[in-house]
């Protein structure tokens, strides 16, 4: 007994007759289990899986492992292991753990004891006793003690009259003909749950439970008690209908079937129909058909013309007229150029179709060739040559083709910017319209939504992605985020979360791995590994083993042979060998089949599944079903049934993931994301063929809601509802387009260029000698370093490493100091790895340089941008736009999320109609308006071409007394300020906006070398002559002279080397050609060095 206060541990008793010779615990899968405690008022708990109960988490996984207990169950058959607990009502104590494991078989089992059969049956105790013994509650008369006997207290209860179990069950129930099994109503076996638990959905015991229970009137006149069954949703309502209706009961049938049956009234025939003769009116034949619309009148032209031909062609009467036709399985209909070809196909009843087979004229007449060149040449061959030669069979090949259409395809009239108003429309505010989202995302190709969410990001500098999370839950936002994603990104993620955490969804990785090309697969691996910046082989392996894993590995090798062409012989010297691997051999060679199946292509191993076909009774699968099993039986099938039919086996997928109670909807979205763009639309065909029903009227019953409309969307079976274009906030009308081509204000000239004559072991060694010994000789180095192109400087790099084995950066670094060496180093790099170096360093550390962001963000190209962002995240292994979103905020940070996007229209012809338009759009988003509309600037300014926005600035004038640049201070502030500012001066021009950084550089008191060094070092070979023109005319001094002024030493002379450049004639827009910096002696490789 539990001390007080404690819960009485439960008992776990099995309700069958104790069996002579088995141990309680050896039941069948027909017995009942019961569990009670002797503690009022608690909860049962158990499981099966050998695993404590969790009453607090009943399912791990999407699973359910512990169960409430209600009523008896049934356990499947093999070893099953029954926890229970005791659990108070409100969760507060709770009772030892009792385990009790069971050996379950089979029904037939037990079946087989008779009374003649062993003499000790005789003495089975009576129902009503056993009844009474073990379940008191069920029992008529209940024990004159309310305390419940324990397992030590009972007591041997009086022998009674020999029971046989079945006719026992079978007297109860009013059954007198013998059977051995009970009349149940017609339905599904016991449902069974995923832990080896049954119930029992008709409430009435199974045929071999009279030994422990009777009907009403059976003997001991022992009730049947009403358990609360677990019944699903689907049962219920059939257990509802059935009580509405009338039933007879099993004697009420038995008395109507003994009645005698009245023969049946002999009805008189009906009067025969009257005969109606169809006159069968053929079409008007017309020379032309009207071609006004009426799809059925152009049908009856064509119908007219082809039994017009038929008359007038005897031959094609007589073949046309003998077969018989089955259904249209196809309709292709094409334009040329001076006909019309329409294409029917028809089915042959009684003849399943076959992959279409062409045979390739190249291939037969290269083998002739062949053949011919070698009967030539055998001539000159011994006789033994030639009956070698006599053997080998010419080989002969074949080509399949495959059609395959998906059910989403590229919207016609699309427009990325409309869409992505029409989006951001649809979350805005509160509340989120999904309806208008499903119309839009759903019904656009991958392309189109990869813009999409380009362009949304560009104009507002937000996320999509992010946006929809935010907005969207459940399946649905899933399955809006999966089609966001590109193909290779998607099955990535996919299969990141199945190889992540404890356990692997090996499942996913065979429906990826095995279903996908060649280059999809690479697709994948580089997708991966940009992604996650991890090995996709490397991570499987790690969470596979033995021959699964190989078969996975030899998947992402990506070597399959993809000819549609195929030798025979070799089809059938493989088929030989794959039967010697397996049926004919003790054993499996796995290899095997792993070297073929992963190797081969789809066309050559069809022929091989039928050269098998003669060799075995078995087809391939049932072979693998035999020899394999686990994981790699999985897979080596899904490459079967891919190669047999890949439609089929997605169609399987698909159900797979509806069948039964519930909903896999992770395998239910990836299947209808990958593939409603590649084959959807023979996959619904074979979704029809293999079972009852289409693939909408599944998806229909078992989804809902949005997630519902967009996979019906998805699979071609809803109707596009197209959005209202998105309405203009501020009712700007755009006029007549007015197409203009841009002027080109001035041409980007460098002052640094490569050097004519250049040898860079020499450089090298002037470099080494600089730097050898005590001291170091700048002017060398700078007579050399700033003289020399970026593309000279990194053959230097290389070289010094090959002559020295030394890196020439860390031992400038270690030689030079100060500004002058982030100069010398700032030169040694690429442009796009200085770039991303100083993005780095502005954001390293505590604070962040949101001139340095803005600097180089919002002054480069498309190209330079994502050059830039390559180069990122190669040095710091970092993306450059999450970094800048983490140390940044608000509309300054969507300004230069935008920009990042790379994804600015560089087009020089633009429209001044939508300039002056987007000019109106400012003025009404700024000026006019109470407080200011940041994301509309951000749209215009960020997606624009230059030649577009420099129209726009000037139209802006027009509706306002002040320049853009003035709105802007007025409207703006702080970084976003600085940002839009910087993108509007170099919009009207560049080289004036980098003269204004070097002079605020140097004035004052003190210079900003960061700067100074940043502009010098990135716009020396770009448009350093432009940047000294505008210096000269803004500030009516030139730079060098204006750097001689502010700096000194070393310093002074590199940055005066750089803006003077290296002498090598470049001319400037004048055609003059500019003071060029002359290099030292020692630089140009004089003999004294």
């Amino acid at each position: 007994m539990p001390s007080a206060g404690a819960i009485a541990p439960p008992c776990i008793v099995p309700l069958r007759a104790p069996v002579p010779g088995v141990p309680t615990t050896h039941i069948d899968c027909s017995t009942y289990i019961e569990i009670e405690t002797e503690s009022p008022r608690c909860k049962i708990y158990f499981t099966t899986s050998g695993a404590k109960p969790n009453p607090f988490q009943l399912k791990v996984a999407g699973r359910e492992q512990t169960f409430r207990y209600k009523a008896p169950f049934t356990l499947k058959t093999g070893k099953r292991t029954l926890k229970a607990i005791a659990v108070t009502r409100d969760g507060l104590q709770e009772s030892a753990v009792v385990t009790k494991t069971f050996t379950v078989d089979d029904t037939s089992g037990f079946n087989n004891y008779t009374a003649d059969d062993d003499e000790s049956l005789a003495s089975v105790r009576s129902v009503d006793t056993y009844v009474s013994e073990y379940n008191p509650k069920f029992s008529k008369n209940k024990p004159r003690s309310t305390k419940k006997p324990t397992r030590n207290s009972r007591k041997e209860p009086p022998r009674s009259k020999s029971v046989d179990f079945k006719q026992a069950w079978s007297e109860s129930n009013g059954v007198n003909n013998g059977s051995d099994h009970v009349n149940i109503p017609d339905g599904p076996f016991n449902p069974t749950n995923y832990s080896g638990t049954q119930v029992n959905v008709w409430g009435v015991p199974p045929h071999n439970m009279a030994g422990w229970l009777t009907a009403p009137g059976g003997p001991g006149g022992v009730s049947y008690p009403t358990h609360e069954q677990q019944l699903g949703y689907m049962t219920e309502k059939m257990l509802q209908s059935l009580d509405e209706q009338k039933q007879q009961t099993m004697n009420d049938m038995r008395t109507a079937m003994q009645q005698e049956i009245p023969p049946p009234a002999i009805e008189p025939p009906p009067p025969p129909e009257p005969v109606i003769e169809y006159v069968k009116k053929e079409p008007e034949l017309r020379p032309i058909s009207r071609g006004n619309g009426d799809w059925k009148e152009q049908l009856e032209h064509i119908y007219a013309h082809l039994i017009e031909h038929t008359k007038n062609h005897p031959n094609f009467k007589k073949n046309i007229s003998s077969p018989k036709f089955g259904q249209i399985s196809g309709v292709v209909y094409k334009e040329e150029e001076d006909c019309f070809n329409l294409n029917i196909t028809l089915a042959k009843p009684g003849v399943r179709p076959k992959p279409k087979l062409k045979t390739t004229v190249k291939a037969l007449d290269t083998a002739k060739k062949l053949s011919k060149a070698g009967s030539k040449k055998a001539g000159s061959d011994t006789e033994a040559t030639k009956k070698k030669k006599e053997k080998v069979v010419d080989p002969y090949f074949e080509t399949e083709e495959y059609e395959q259409e998906g059910t989403v395809k590229a919207w016609p009239d699309f427009n990325a910017e409309g869409d992505a108003e029409i989006i951001r429309n649809a979350m805005k505010g509160f509340g989120t319209d999904e309806a208008t989202i499903i119309n839009v995302l759903a019904y656009r190709s991958n392309s189109q939504r990869l813009e999409i969410a380009k362009v949304f990001k560009t104009m507002f500098g937000k996320d999509l992605t992010k946006e929809l999370n935010g907005e969207l839950s459940g399946n649905f936002c899933d399955i809006m985020v999966g089609l966001l994603l590109h193909p290779a990104n998607y099955d990535a993620n996919e299969i990141r979360k199945a190889v992540e955490g404890l356990g692997t969804d090996d499942d996913v990785l065979v429906e990826i791995l095995c279903t996908r090309t060649n280059k999809q697969i690479q697709a994948i691996k580089a997708a991966y590994k940009n992604l996650f910046q991890k090995s996709l082989e490397k991570d499987v392996k790690d969470d596979t083993s033995g021959h699964f894993k190989r078969l996975l590995v030899s998947q992402i090798q990506a070597n399959r042979d993809e000819s549609p062409t195929f030798d025979r012989n070799q089809a059938k010297a493989d088929a030989q060998a794959l039967f010697e691997a397996g049926e004919n051999k003790w054993g499996t060679d796995e290899s095997k089949f792993n070297q073929i199946l992963s190797s081969r292509s789809f066309a050559h191993l069809r022929a091989v599944f039928e050269e098998y076909g003669t060799l075995s009774k078995k087809s391939m699968e049932d072979v693998i079903k035999a020899e394999f099993s686990g994981d790699i039986k999985n897979g080596l099938l899904t490459i079967v049934r891919v190669i047999q039919n890949k439609p089929g086996y997605f169609a399987k997928q698909l159900h797979k993931s509806m069948q039964g109670l519930g909903t896999n909807d992770d395998l239910l979205v990836r299947v209808v994301v990958t593939r409603c763009e590649c084959d959807m639309v023979q996959i619904k065909e074979e979704f029809q063929k293999q079972y009852k029903g289409t693939l909408a009227e599944w998806i229909i019953d078992d989804t809902s809601g949005d997630y519902k409309e967009t996979l019906l969307a998805l699979i071609g079976e809803r109707a596009c509802k197209p959005p209202a274009k998105a309405a203009d906030p501020y009712d700007v009308v755009v006029g007549e387009p007015e197409p203009e081509m841009e002027q080109d204000l001035y041409e980007e000239e460098g002052v640094v260029g490569p050097i004519e004559n250049f040898q860079a072991e020499k450089d090298c060694e002037v470099l080494r000698k600089a730097m050898k010994g005590f001291g170091t000789d700048e002017k060398a180095i700078i007579g050399v370093i700033p003289a020399r192109s970026n593309d000279q400087r990194q053959q230097l790099l290389t070289q010094y490493k090959t002559m020295y084995g030394k890196d020439l950066i860390k031992e400038l670094k270690g030689e030079l100091g100060g500004s002058l060496k982030d100069t010398v180093v700032g030169l040694m790099k690429t442009s796009t790895d200085f770039s991303a170096s100083e993005l780095h360093k502005a954001m390293k550390g505590l604070g962040t340089d949101e001139d340095v962001l803005i600097e180089q963000i919002c002054t480069k190209s498309n190209a330079e941008l994502a050059a830039v962002k390559a180069a990122y995240r190669r040095l710091f292994s970092a993306d450059l736009e999450k970094d800048i979103v983490s140390e940044t905020s608000g509309h300054f940070k969507r300004l230069l999320v935008s920009c990042l996007q790379a994804n600015r229209n560089e087009n020089r012809e633009f429209d001044r109609a939508k300039a002056r338009a987007d000019a109106e759009v400012l003025y009404k988003a700024g000026e006019k308006k109470w407080g200011t509309d940041e994301s509309r600037f951000n749209v215009i300014l960020c997606s624009r071409s230059y030649g577009h926005l420099r129209a726009m600035f000037e139209e802006y004038k027009k509706f306002s007394k002040k320049d853009i640049e003035d709105a802007i201070k007025s409207e703006m502030s702080g970084d976003l300020e600085k940002g839009m500012l910087t993108t509007i001066r170099v919009v009207r021009n560049k080289a004036a906006y980098f003269a204004k950084l070097l002079h605020d550089s140097m004035k004052g008191l003190g210079t900003d070398d960061d700067t100074l060094i940043r502009v010098m070092v990135s716009r020396c070979e770009v448009d350093m002559v432009q940047v000294k023109q505008e210096f000269l005319r803004l500030y009516k001094q030139s730079l060098d002279a204006f750097v001689a002024d502010d700096l000194s030493g070393d310093y002074k002379k590199i940055i005066v080397a750089l803006v003077n450049g290296n002498g090598c004639g470049v001319k400037s827009s004048s055609g003059q050609t500019e003071n060029v910096f002359k290099p030292d002696d020692a630089a140009s490789g004089d003999e004294e060095d």
